[in-house]
Parts: structure tokens; C-alpha cells; sequence
């Protein structure tokens, strides 16, 4: 696929790295690192500082009832956009035919009421069954992935990639697509997270109740050069996993979310939204060596539990915010309403 100038949708970062390139003006890449790089300086601390309360997002949804029918909210991501000043929130959703993403836009404080600017169904690869079935998501800038899976016959998954500059207008980078197939549960793509890194981004693709996580890096740092691909890492599994180091348990939960990410030094964590049978939420923390022998790779660091109610549960719809020195965690209720609340905890 054609790189699209930054008019028609391109991310901020690419726009950035293409004038570096033409121009040689450096200062407008440092400026960009700095709007999006890391700056949790303690990961650990500011997951345990988390309120156990949620603040409410409210947004009105006029045409709820043509949506499709069945499923329920999946993930959910939010991030400021500068140049309109406001927040976007992208969950997505699953249905008895499709997968779908919508967007909706906040005031910049999200102080205030919010208001449905998209919906997108997620395309699916033209077999039967259908991919109808998104999950937990992550975006890295504008770039948004999410994995849709056949949730039937529970054979086969694709990892997409979005750009969501224009939150109204999603432009699929498909050159980047992961194809997934295998026996049932096992190349499923029921969460996924993605995070920048100084030369690459890291993908993480969690496989039927998160049973097995596959990491892929990005072959070059520019995802929207046609040639970039992502390629396949490492493999860790919860029933290979060394747990006598972890704290404070040594349980690997049936994530509905995972996400990544990193500190200002460069320490690679994952977070899993957690609800069990038995109440309430939680958020799981891991530290992430790719580099140590594949049963030691995640190493969990400790659990936070939150109270959930109104503001919806980590069992339908869940995701970390992470906006400069600020981390959040999302969660949604079963499905859109015509009053929808979403609930932030930070």
C-alpha cells in the first residue's frame, strides 16, 4: 500500500520522519519523541498508585440500534490529539456477523460529555466463518492493532493494522496484516498489544483465553513503508511458564486485554486486565526479557485490584492509558448503550 501524505490521514510521527529525511530538519524529530516517547519513570509505582475508583465517561450514542446485533465491547484505548485539542476514545466490538471499532470523541479535560464520531467494521478475509470477533487492542501514535478472529471453529485470526489520525476515517496498512492459522485456540488473536521501541515496535498477540503469547517485531521502524513487515520472535506459553519468582502469585490470568509498555529506561512491561469468577477486577503486571530462556520471558510483579460497578468491568471491555508521566486503566460495560459510561481509573 502507498504511504498516504499526511492530509489524507497519515500519522504525525511518519510526517515527521519524511520531512527529517527531504529536509534534514532533526528538530522536528526530537520534537515528535518527545510528544510521544515513555516518561513513566516507575512503572511498578504508578500501576500501584492506580484509584480503585473510576472516573466516569459518559458519551450519547443516537444510533445505537443499527448496530450490528450480539457480541459485546472488547478493548478499549484513549489518546489526546493536539491539533483538535480533544481525546479520542476506540473501542472495539464483536457481533454475530462482524467486528467493528467505534470512535469517540472527548473535551480535552474529559470533564464533559462525549459524542460518537465512527463507526468501522473490521474487515474480514472472505471465508466462512467470518473473522467476526475483535478483541483487546493497543495503539502505538495513530497506529491502531487489533486482532480479529473466526471465534466459531476457533482455527484462524488476522493481527490489522489501522492508522487512526483521523479518528473519522481509519486507513488499513494491510501490507502489515498477520495471518494466523492452526489447530482450534491456538493462532487465535483474542488481545493484542503493540509499543514502540527506539528501532522497532514489539507486537504481542495472546492467543484463546491468553494461553499463549506471540511476540513479533517490526522488520523497520517506519510502519508505513510498504516493505515493513513484522516477524515472528518468540513463542511463551502460561502452562511452560517458570512462576517461582512471581509475586503475588503464580497465576497467568484469561486476559481480555494485554497491553505494553515502556518506561524511560527502556524496560519493557506487560499489563493484563483481569476479571475473575470470583469479583471484582484486576490489573496484572509482568516484566517482559525477551532475552532470557522462554519459560522465564514474563515475570509477574504484583496485582492491583480495583471495585467495578457503574463504570463497567474488566471481563467485557479493558485497556491501559498511558498520556506523558500518566497511567490509566480502562473499562467498559457489556455493550453500547444509548448512555454509555466507560470508567478511567488514574
Amino acid at each position: 500500500m502507498k504511504c498516504p501524505p499526511f492530509t489524507e490521514g497519515r500519522s504525525i510521527r511518519a510526517f515527521f520522519q519524511s520531512a527529517v529525511a527531504s529536509f534534514g530538519l532533526a528538530i522536528l524529530l526530537a520534537n515528535a519523541a518527545v510528544a510521544d516517547g515513555p516518561s513513566l519513570v516507575d512503572v511498578p509505582g504508578a500501576v500501584e498508585k492506580l484509584s480503585t475508583r473510576a472516573q466516569p465517561l459518559a458519551f450519547s450514542f443516537p444510533n445505537v440500534g443499527s448496530l450490528p446485533k450480539g457480541g459485546h465491547l472488547q478493548g478499549v484505548q484513549l489518546r489526546f490529539y493536539p491539533e483538535s485539542k480533544r481525546h479520542v476514545a476506540f473501542i472495539s466490538h464483536d457481533s454475530q456477523a462482524t467486528a467493528y471499532l467505534v470512535a469517540v470523541e472527548f473535551p480535552a479535560d474529559l470533564a464533559g460529555a462525549g459524542k460518537v464520531l465512527h463507526v468501522h467494521t473490521l474487515p474480514s478475509d472472505g471465508k466462512s466463518p467470518p473473522l467476526r470477533h475483535a478483541g483487546g487492542f493497543q495503539m502505538a501514535g495513530t497506529v491502531l492493532a487489533v486482532g480479529v478472529e473466526d471465534n466459531q471453529q476457533k482455527l484462524r485470526a488476522q493481527v490489522q493494522f489501522w492508522d487512526v489520525a483521523l479518528p473519522s476515517d481509519p486507513r488499513q496498512l494491510e501490507h502489515l496484516t498477520i495471518e494466523r492459522l492452526g489447530v482450534p485456540k491456538d493462532q487465535t488473536a483474542g488481545a493484542v498489544a503493540l509499543v514502540e521501541r527506539p528501532d522497532d515496535f514489539l507486537l504481542a498477540v495472546a492467543n484463546w483465553d491468553s494461553r499463549a503469547i506471540d511476540f513479533y517485531a517490526s522488520t523497520a521502524k517506519d510502519l508505513f513503508d510498504s516493505k515493513t513487515r513484522f516477524e515472528h520472535r518468540l513463542r511463551w506459553t502460561s502452562a511452560g511458564a517458570d512462576t517461582k519468582n512471581w509475586q503475588p502469585d503464580g497465576v497467568f490470568g484469561a486476559y481480555q486485554a494485554v497491553n505494553l509498555i515502556t518506561d524511560a529506561q527502556g524496560k519493557l512491561f506487560l499489563l493484563g486486565t483481569d476479571s475473575p469468577t470470583s469479583g471484582g477486577d484486576a490489573l496484572d503486571l509482568y516484566a517482559v526479557e525477551l532475552d532470557a530462556p522462554p519459560a522465564r520471558v514474563l515475570r509477574k510483579l504484583l496485582r492491583k485490584s480495583f471495585t467495578r460497578a457503574a463504570q463497567g468491568r474488566f471481563r467485557f471491555a479493558g485497556g491501559v492509558w498511558v498520556e506523558g508521566s500518566r497511567l490509566g486503566v480502562l473499562a467498559g460495560p457489556r455493550t453500547f448503550s444509548a448512555q454509555t459510561v466507560l470508567g478511567l481509573s488514574r
